[in-house]
């Protein structure tokens, strides 16, 4: 009954948001939190044709798990005649793009308490947040060698994790994980011809005071089951099988098991599996001639714009992660990071899901000469996409979440090193140099002990410039909230509205359908995440108000993740239309 009670809910805010009936067919919703960001979150919603549970399925957590982001992918063409998934192909495209477990953190290793200091922390955030509204979860994962519970040689023993299905407990608070997982492995391994390959019920004991696995606990598998009170697992294939399609067959025949086991209906489609490396359809522009060749020419100091779709092969079957990146910045992907030449680098690498496509010499061209400095250095900055030029000793104002890029020193032909005090750009490498880095501004980032006294009412911090034999110079951030005073409504039976913004009102509002067009704030609309009810929507998107029935919009920073206020419209004959 909770299954069936939970996927009439969720369906009824598809309809809510986009006036179908759940007697339709099949829905598909696509949506990327922190659009813009070096951490974008692409989930994929589909809505079934018939009511049943919600599970939710990730992938690509890790970077250098490539068939759990692959399989992922593939899930989303499936067609579901029962029940409802949330989908994550891509959990952490960073580390996807560079094939690594991890940027900064371990994000798998991030949900045994609330943190806050890097991107992953951010990815954590809005991954909890999407699993609230699942039944179970099942974590796409791709390990070394075979699991067996006794060791059987090097490469098959108790400390390998491929090939296994990996349970907390056999059973947890009524919840029969291992009965579940053993009758989905036994129709998998009934269809491998090859023993060897097969899979195997892999309990880690978590809760056990003598687990060999105590860093479970932080897991979100361990999450899902503790907090969430849901069934979760992983499906665990091997990095020691080479063949990277069958083992994506396989974790996806085995993600369909556990979905029947969950009571959902699905189908996959056949496809084709392209091969690795493949290239087809990836058009990459920098400064609006095509990155074709095995060189491009740039001009010192000027500016490097890279333009291309980051969801290159859409109508293809994996949709991969794109990037291009400079090679002195190689965790700076430029279609999302503006960029000037302030000092020259050696190529350009364009990556897709992290396999190296294509590396560009460049070519430079103008004078690399230093300029004299009479009256001190001048930094430039990218604000939100936008250059900011600030004189020695200058203040750049901010707002929470916004998205910050120190460049460098305008005229220097030194490798400059500047230093933004109290915050750490790399949790890998913290050597003072956050030139580079995409830097949200979020004061719970920055240590207290560098928050200087200001004037103007912001919380202030320095940017030391540290270049050696170069003469010490800083500039100043100075950073204030993002504050909300009202929304801007169309409706299409009633002229627009504009409605304080006061977190926690109820707003009683005519039945109708409205669109929410705008955000009076104090900076950026697309820093505001809006939320109608737990759908996410885009600006300009509408949703449906009904009599006596209550909506509640949220709004987030876009950036973070974290909340701005909410707000309740409940379904009225009539509206006071003033601003109180």
């Amino acid at each position: 009954m909770k299954y069936i009670l939970c996927r009439v809910f969720l369906i009824s805010l598809f309809a809510l948001i986009f006036a179908v009936s759940p007697a339709q067919a099949q829905h598909v919703r696509s949506y990327t939190f922190f659009q813009g960001t070096q951490y974008p979150l692409r989930v994929t919603w589909v809505f079934g044709d018939e009511p049943g549970p919600t599970i939710m399925v990730q992938g690509g957590v890790q970077g250098d798990e490539l068939s759990g982001f692959f399989t992922g992918q593939l899930l989303t063409r499936c067609k579901l005649r029962k029940g409802n998934l949330i989908i994550i192909p891509r959990a952490n495209e960073p580390s996807i793009l560079r094939r690594a477990r991890q940027i900064n953190v371990d994000l798998n290793r991030r949900f045994d308490k609330e943190y806050n200091n890097f991107y992953e922390d951010r990815l954590a955030k809005a991954i909890r947040f999407l699993l609230n509204d699942a039944d179970g979860f099942i974590h796409l994962h791709e390990g070394s060698g075979f699991y067996n519970p006794k060791y059987i040689s090097k490469m098959r023993n108790p400390k390998r994790y491929g090939q296994s299905m990996i349970i907390d407990a056999a059973v947890y608070k009524n919840i029969p994980l291992a009965d579940l997982c053993q009758r989905a492995i036994d129709s998998l391994n009934s269809k491998i011809p090859n023993k060897s390959y097969w899979f195997t019920l892999f309990n880690t004991d978590t809760f056990d005071k003598a687990t060999h696995y105590p860093e479970m606990l932080k897991s979100l598998t361990c999450y899902a089951l503790v907090e969430r009170g849901i069934p979760a697992m992983a499906v665990e294939v091997s990095k020691d099988i080479m063949d990277l399609e069958w083992k994506v067959r396989q974790q996806l025949k085995a993600t369909v098991y556990l979905l029947e086991e969950f009571g959902l209906k699905v189908e996959i489609p056949e496809f084709s599996f392209p091969a690795e490396g493949k290239n087809t359809g990836l058009k990459i522009m920098i400064n609006g001639s095509p990155l074709s060749g095995k060189s491009v020419n740039l001009v010192r100091g000027g500016p490097v714009s890279t333009s291309g779709q980051s969801d290159v092969m859409t109508g293809l079957t994996l949709e991969p992660a794109v990037a291009v990146y400079a090679s002195d910045r190689p965790n700076l992907n430029l279609l999302t990071a503006p960029r000037m030449a302030l000092s020259s680098f050696p190529a350009l690498e364009v990556s897709l899901d992290g396999s190296k496509m294509t590396t560009t010499k460049v070519r430079w061209t103008g004078q690399n000469e230093n300029s004299p400095e009479p009256h001190g250095p001048v930094f430039l900055c990218w604000l939100n996409g936008d250059p900011h030029f600030v004189s020695a000793s200058g203040v750049l104002s901010v707002l929470e979440g916004d998205q910050f890029i120190i460049e460098g020193v305008l005229g220097s032909n030194r490798e400059e090193v500047l230093n933004l005090k109290g915050f750490v750009a790399s949790a890998q490498v913290n050597s003072g140099q956050d030139i580079g880095h995409e830097i949200i501004i979020e004061p719970s980032n920055f240590m207290d002990k560098y928050k200087l006294k200001s004037d103007d009412g912001g919380a202030r911090y320095r940017i030391a410039r540290e270049t050696p034999g170069k003469r010490g110079a800083e500039f100043y951030l100075s950073v204030f909230p993002r504050i909300v005073k009202a929304l801007e409504f169309s409706r299409t039976h009633g002229p627009d509205m504009l409605v304080k913004w006061e977190s926690d009102a109820v707003r009683e509002v005519p039945a109708d359908r409205y669109v929410l067009n705008e955000a009076w704030s104090n900076g950026k609309l697309d820093k505001i995440q809006p939320f109608i009810d737990r759908i996410p929507i885009s600006w300009g998107e509408s949703f449906d108000v009904e009599s006596g029935k209550d909506v509640k919009i949220t709004l987030r920073h876009s950036t973070t993740f974290e909340p701005v206020g909410g707000m309740i419209f409940r379904g009225a004959s009539l509206l006071q239309t003033s601003l109180d």
